[in-house]
């Protein structure tokens, strides 16, 4: 018998005994009122223990009063009666009230520990385990690890909120049949609806020891695509893993938490599948500003000419030409260094500072372009722009004034938009492309696959190419998933008269593969890394023009 189980005993006893005590009295003193006492009795017996066995020992006392109350009164018989029917509705009412108080209590502790969409023990649940722990001095291995969905905005305007719980659900159910097969516990947590915890536990010795394949098996689960509703669905999952053996060494039960939070942080401001926290990269976190510290110098960045362009090549996979570069920004803060693009280029699009660097970036990059052509290097250049771009009413004429000024034909400059952005306000967007494709511009929709948006609108988007999102290219190597999702792209895109771009090549292999299912034309770190104008020069002419896959 458990401890409190045995507490509850030891009261129920003291319950019956002081009813005998009250009914020795009422015998001794042969008073109705001294009787009366035995309500006490019941009614802490029917809360403790609930109506039906509150209602079995009221009945029983009942009984046992019944000859003293036929000697109270005259008409005793039907007096015993009366109060034992009392006695059984005052034990009915009070256990119900007790049951109904305890089911609120439940309840209330539910809803505060658990996540009622996603049906999991919430952040409130888990920072409590983790105090627990720490309070009880628990060692062991332990790893924790921070699940987040970066595109999560965009599947839910896609899909609705119920792709994100299908996603987490089957996350879960492939961390959990990881865990089988490796000498650990894990419990799941969600912390909000985009974010989600696994708590590993060592329960083998050396478990969490073997750390290139926990790591790689993370990887692995969070690489995959999810079905949703017959579709397959692409999750950008970053993870922060952090790794303790001893709470003493956190002083904080919450401490863990934060650290995994920080490290999943850091995952998706570099574009990073796992971050593990450590000093290492709370250093290099530390060299990295925050967006807020850094949004009011941009303007600033653009004037001095700390943002600068460079330029990732594309290639004609059937002929090996340079067709095309991609304008990639960069910015090299003085003083607070390297900037990434990520850390800057979301936030600026949810102000108007997006316009400011979207301005610099064409003015460059049609500067660039016209200074390439003079020297006899014949190259389209690519340039990404936003949905709030195309929802100013003079940015396409702007880009064709730009244009005309600097004596270069329309067909020279690619616009690059991305899949998710077409939601936002899809007529004034596709008013927009419509006017670039009348121009002559090319137009790419860049990250196709992982929004999906744009299988409901592809039949009416003016588009030239569809350029498939690198996490597709990257897994090309790991199964044959990957390669088939890659191949049905080409094929829908061709059966529409639409060109192919794979972003993201880095090895051989996956050329190869690229091209043999003809896909039109690649750009990755295989073929070259994104360069400087005279770096980009210099390279194009010991090509002459044509890469030759090496």
């Amino acid at each position: 018998m458990s401890e409190s189980k045995y507490s509850i005993a030891k009261v129920g006893v003291f319950i019956v005994i002081a009813q005998i005590f009250v009914f020795s009295l009422a015998s001794y003193y042969l008073e109705s009122e001294i009787a009366c006492l035995s309500l006490i009795p019941i009614v802490c017996f029917s809360f403790i223990f609930g109506e039906l066995r509150g209602l079995i020992f009221a009945t029983v006392v009942g009984l046992c009063f019944s000859p003293l109350w036929i000697d109270f009164n005259d008409d005793g018989s039907a007096w015993w009666i009366f109060r034992t029917f009392s006695y059984g509705l005052v034990a009915l009412s009070v256990g119900f009230l007790s049951r109904t108080l305890k089911y609120y209590t439940l309840f209330e502790k539910e809803i505060r520990f658990t996540d009622i969409f996603m049906e999991l023990p919430n952040k409130h649940a888990l920072c409590k385990k983790l105090t627990d722990m720490s309070k009880a001095q628990k060692s062991g291995n332990f790893a924790l690890v921070v699940v987040m969905i970066s595109n999560s905005k965009t599947l839910a305007e896609t899909f609705g909120n119920e792709v994100l719980k299908s996603i987490f659900n089957q996350f879960k159910d492939r961390c959990l049949e990881f865990a089988k097969k490796m000498s650990f516990d894990v419990e799941v947590y969600s912390l909000n609806s985009d974010k989600m915890a696994f708590f590993f536990i060592e329960n083998k010795e050396n478990a969490l020891d073997e750390r290139g394949k926990f790591e790689s098996n993370l990887i692995s689960i969070a690489k995959k695509n999810f079905l949703h509703d017959g579709f397959f669905v692409h999750g950008d999952c970053h993870l922060g893993l952090y790794r303790f053996s001893d709470f003493l060494e956190t002083n904080d039960g919450e401490l863990p938490l934060s650290y995994a939070e920080e490290a999943v942080d850091i995952a998706i401001k570099q574009m990073q599948d796992l971050v593990i926290y450590g000093p290492s990269n709370f250093s290099q976190k530390s060299k990295y500003p925050k967006a807020s510290d850094i949004l009011g110098e941009i303007d600033l960045a653009i004037r001095s000419r700390w943002m600068f362009l460079v330029y990732q090549p594309k290639i004609d996979m059937a002929t090996g030409k340079i067709s095309s570069v991609e304008a990639l920004i960069r910015w090299n803060h003085p003083v607070k260094g390297f900037v990434p693009p990520g850390l800057f280029i979301p936030q600026a699009e949810q102000s108007t500072l997006i316009e400011n660097i979207t301005d610099f970036v064409i003015r460059q990059a049609i500067l660039q372009l016209k200074l390439w052509q003079r020297s006899g290097i014949n190259v389209n250049i690519a340039i990404n722009i936003s949905t709030y771009n195309l929802l100013q009413p003079n940015f396409v004429n702007k880009v064709l004034y730009l244009l005309s000024e600097n004596k270069l034909p329309p067909e020279s400059l690619e616009i690059e938009i991305t899949e998710g952005t077409l939601i936002a306000d899809f007529q004034h967007v596709l008013d927009g492309l419509k006017r670039f494709h009348d121009a002559r511009i090319k137009i790419a929709l860049d990250d196709f696959g992982t929004g999906y948006s744009s299988l409901q609108y592809l039949q009416k988007l003016p588009i030239d190419y569809l350029k498939i999102d690198q996490s597709f290219i990257r897994n090309l190597g790991t199964g044959k998933e990957s390669k088939e999702i890659v191949k049905a792209i080409v094929d829908l895109a061709h059966s529409i008269n639409v060109k192919t771009i794979a972003e993201g090549i880095e090895t051989m292999a996956d050329y190869e593969y690229l091209n043999n299912i003809n896909c039109d034309m690649g750009q990755g770190f295989f073929m070259s890394k994104p360069l400087a104008s005279n770096a980009f020069v210099s390279w194009y002419s010991e090509n002459n023009g044509v890469y030759r896959c090496k």
